[in-house]
């Protein structure tokens, strides 16, 4: 449930890449989607980037946002509906969440003819922790901690979301705070089941860093008792990514 197309052309040619990939892994449902920031239509969003305190983060926004047409997304939608493929595609947007965009995130997305919507944070209070390693050198890690799970917090509050995209990604490099996150896990696995928002179970973060594969077990065993759905994801960028470590990933949902 968490596939970007945005290295190809949006053709049926580059769909079929991916399905043969998912087919392969014996997956019977796939989402395809994209990350808001690409299109221009969810710039609003995006503001913390744009104003952002480092230059790199800065730099990385400009180059990569505006260069994809929502558009020609949807319209690739409508193909890929009306074609014959031999399982499940759906559609969505992955869409970065702070919780002073809430309201625009609600009004630029409400019409949309999609299947689902992802929410993600990968910006802890202006904070943009995931893009390199060398960006938390002199950075709290205590403090980094709070702001993220507060933001993960408002986005499962939010409603705004069918799923929580990568919900405990800010381990990627290996960071742990000093204290206990047991009860924080324990409010926002109350958050995501009281807004019927599903959590990733996911190997990109794995991929990318080595870090542990999914979410780590205490928060896994909050969404247990809390009663949040699953959703397994391989934050997918390019075909062969494609149910990566889906075995692994479905004995951790199990």
């Amino acid at each position: 449930m968490h596939i970007h197309l945005e290295r190809g052309a949006y053709t049926l040619e580059w769909v079929q890449t991916f399905v043969e990939q998912a087919l392969g892994a014996d997956i019977k449902r796939i989402g395809l989607l994209e990350h808001a920031y690409l299109f221009r239509e969810f710039l609003p969003v995006y503001t913390r980037y744009e104003k952002n305190d480092e230059a790199f983060i800065r730099d990385w926004f400009q180059r990569k946002s505006a260069t994809k047409s929502l558009a020609d997304f949807l319209a690739l939608q409508e193909t890929v509906r009306k074609a014959d493929f031999p399982l499940e595609i759906q559609f969505g947007l992955e869409m970065d969440f702070a919780p002073e965009h809430a309201e625009t995130i609600y009004r630029l997305t409400k019409d949309l003819p999609l299947d689902f919507l992802t929410g993600s944070v990968h910006d802890a209070n202006g904070f943009a922790f995931d893009h390199t390693a060398a960006l938390w050198e002199n950075k709290n890690v205590d403090q980094a901690f709070r702001d993220f799970f507060d933001t993960e917090i408002a986005l499962a509050e939010s409603g705004l979301f069918d799923i929580a995209a990568h919900p405990d990604c800010i381990k990627l490099f290996g960071h742990t705070p000093s204290f206990s996150l047991d009860s924080i896990y324990e409010t926002f696995a109350e958050a995501l089941q009281k807004s019927g928002t599903a959590a990733e179970v996911g190997s990109g973060i794995h991929r990318r860093t080595g870090a542990p594969l999914g979410p780590e077990k205490p928060l896994l065993d909050a969404f247990k008792r809390k009663g949040v759905s699953l959703v397994t994801a391989s934050d997918a960028h390019t075909p062969q990514d494609v149910g990566y470590c889906i075995d692994e990933l479905e004995v951790l949902c199990r």
